[in-house]
C-alpha cells in the first residue's frame, strides 16, 4: 500500500506581531521533524528553528504501510505536549536502543528532550494521527506546580537541561482533552485573537494534564491487544457519530465485534471512563460550545445531542458544569 501523508503545520501563534498564524494544509513534512537520512539535525536547525517565546503546534495524519523513523528537532527552549490519537510510536534518545517514551492510541504525555538527539519511530498502521504542541520552557515552568511529585522532578530536570517526561506511565486522552484539541485545530479566530485563544487552550490542556497526573489510578492499555484497542476506537467513533440516537451497549458491542462485558472493560482501559461517561462528557463539551458560538435554542441543542426532553439535558448540563445552560444564553 502506498504511503499517504497529510500534514498540517501551524505558524507562530504567540509573540508573532504580524499575526500570521493560519494553518497550512499543503502536503509537506511537519516543522518538528525531517526524514531520517537527510541530515535531520542540520536541516532542522538551519530551516525549522522555532522563534523564541512562541507556541507552535503540528497535527499529523498518516497512513503507513512500513515503519517510519523521523529525527526530532529539540531545544532547551521548548517542551512538547504530545497526543497520540491513533497508532503506535516510540521516542528514542541518542544511541540508547531502549525507548525513552512509547505511545499507544489515545495516550498523551509531556516530553522534554533538551538538546539531545532524538528520533521518533512510527509503526505501520492504516490510520496514524498525532498532535504535538511545542511550548516555551519558561511558559511551562510558570504554570508547573512548584511542589509534589512528579512536578518537582520535571522542573529540576528542565532547569538542569536533562531529558524528562511528566509521567513514566502515559495518560489517557479524555473527552475534555479531545474537545480542546478539536478547538485548536478548528479555531476560526485570526491575528491577536487567535494567539490569545491558542494560549488559553494550551493552559487548559496543561491544567487537564496536571489534574490527571495527580490522580492515583491511571488507566493502562498494556495488557490489551492492538485489535482490542482498534475495536474500542471504532466503538468511540460510533458513539460520537450516533449521539442523536445512541445504541445500546449490546448493539454497540456486536457492531465492533465483541461482547458487552469486554466492551465495558476494554473501553475503560483505553479511555479511562465508561461508555456512558465518555458520551456524557463529550455531549456536555459540545453543548457548551454550541451555546457559546451559536444562536440555537436550548431545546434544539438538547435534541441535536440525543436528549429526548430539554429538561433532561438541562439537568445533565447543570450536574456537569454547576450552572444552567440558560446562564450562557442570557
Amino acid at each position: 500500500m502506498r504511503e499517504k501523508m497529510k500534514y498540517e503545520v501551524s505558524e507562530p501563534v504567540i509573540g508573532d506581531r504580524s499575526g500570521a498564524c493560519e494553518q497550512s494544509t499543503e502536503q509537506q513534512r511537519p516543522a518538528f521533524c525531517v526524514c531520517q537520512g537527510q541530515n535531520a539535525r542540520a536541516n532542522a536547525e538551519a530551516n525549522m528553528r522555532f522563534p523564541s517565546g512562541e507556541i507552535h503546534f503540528s497535527h499529523t495524519a498518516i497512513s503507513l504501510s512500513n515503519k517510519k523513523v523521523v529525527g526530532c528537532f529539540n531545544s532547551e527552549d521548548f517542551a512538547q505536549l504530545y497526543f497520540s490519537m491513533r497508532g503506535k510510536s516510540a521516542f528514542r534518545i541518542g544511541e540508547n536502543p531502549k525507548p525513552f517514551a512509547s505511545f499507544n492510541a489515545q495516550q498523551h504525555n509531556l516530553l522534554f528532550f533538551s538538546d539531545e538527539e532524538a528520533q521518533q519511530e512510527i509503526k505501520p498502521d492504516p490510520q496514524v494521527e498525532m498532535l504535538t504542541v511545542y511550548i516555551p520552557s519558561d511558559f511551562l515552568l510558570h504554570y508547573l506546580p512548584e511542589t509534589g511529585s512528579p512536578f518537582s522532578e520535571l522542573r529540576d530536570n528542565i532547569l538542569a537541561g536533562k531529558p524528562a517526561r511528566l509521567r513514566k506511565t502515559n495518560l489517557t486522552i479524555t473527552p475534555r482533552i479531545t474537545a480542546v484539541l478539536q478547538e485548536l485545530l478548528n479555531c476560526m479566530y485570526t491575528g491577536y485573537c487567535k494567539r490569545m485563544f491558542v494560549q488559553a487552550k494550551v493552559i487548559e490542556l496543561l491544567m487537564l494534564q496536571f489534574e490527571q497526573c495527580e490522580q492515583d489510578e491511571v488507566p493502562s492499555t498494556s495488557g490489551l491487544k492492538q485489535t482490542d484497542i482498534e475495536k474500542m476506537l471504532h466503538a468511540r467513533d460510533l458513539i460520537l457519530q450516533n449521539m442523536e440516537c445512541p445504541c445500546s451497549l449490546i448493539d454497540l458491542a456486536h457492531m465492533v465485534g465483541t461482547n458487552e462485558y469486554y466492551l465495558k472493560k476494554h473501553f475503560k482501559q483505553v479511555f479511562g471512563t465508561t461508555v456512558f461517561g465518555y458520551l456524557n462528557t463529550y455531549r456536555m463539551e459540545q453543548a457548551r460550545k454550541m451555546l457559546l458560538e451559536g444562536d440555537q435554542k436550548v431545546g434544539d441543542i438538547a435534541s441535536a445531542l440525543g436528549f429526548k426532553y430539554a429538561a433532561h439535558f438541562t439537568a445533565a448540563f447543570k450536574k456537569h458544569f454547576g450552572y444552567l445552560p440558560q446562564k450562557i444564553k442570557s
